[in-house]
């Protein structure tokens, strides 16, 4: 995910602020990642990398992400209205989900290691992170398959990315068609 504006909202704001504002987001967005049982990759800036599946293995990752995403959609209008902020500055995010094999593991040099996923993949869910509009959540068409009678969703068109040898089929996610139990 990463936050829509992020660079007009900076401006407004002095540093103690800005690092107030940010911690206030991070924090229940990282407590629903941990509740749909997401690894906390990393927090870049304003944006944050989750993936599911390992440590712990779940024959419904994709569900799991997808649900967590409208989760987090659906804290933003209450946390707009802690920060009162102007319509032009209202904090909003973009979320890209890509179902698919990574590298996971310990990555770096001995004096520092992160434990994180690397690959096409998570190129890809980056890129749709970028790519969604404010509130938009994208997923591709891999995880609609895998979530198609859980979700409303439109196709959104394709997008090619560096590296891929055929465009890939993205939809956004509009909603869940029933209420969904708890995991």
């Amino acid at each position: 995910s990463d936050i829509r504006g992020f660079t007009t909202i900076s401006e407004a704001l002095s540093p103690e602020e800005l690092g107030l504002l940010l911690n206030r987001y991070m924090t229940p967005m990282t407590n629903i990642v941990f509740e749909f049982g997401g690894t906390l990759d990393k927090y870049y800036g304003d944006g944050m990398m989750v993936f599911f599946g390992d440590p712990v293995p779940y024959a419904d990752h994709a569900e799991r992400a997808v649900r967590m995403a409208l989760e987090m959609r659906g804290k933003l209008p209450e946390l707009q209205k802690q920060w009162f902020m102007r319509q032009q500055e209202r904090l909003n995010i973009g979320i890209g989900i890509r179902t698919g094999y990574v590298t996971v593991g310990n990555i770096g040099s001995p004096a520092r290691l992160d434990y994180t996923v690397i690959g096409n993949n998570v190129n890809l869910a980056s890129r749709l992170a970028d790519t969604a509009a404010p509130g938009q959540i994208l997923i591709t068409e891999r995880t609609m398959v895998q979530i198609q009678e859980v979700v409303q969703a439109r196709e959104h068109g394709e997008l090619t990315v560096e590296g891929s040898p055929r465009p890939v089929r993205i939809y956004e996610v509009l909603g869940t068609r029933l209420p969904l139990p708890n995991l």
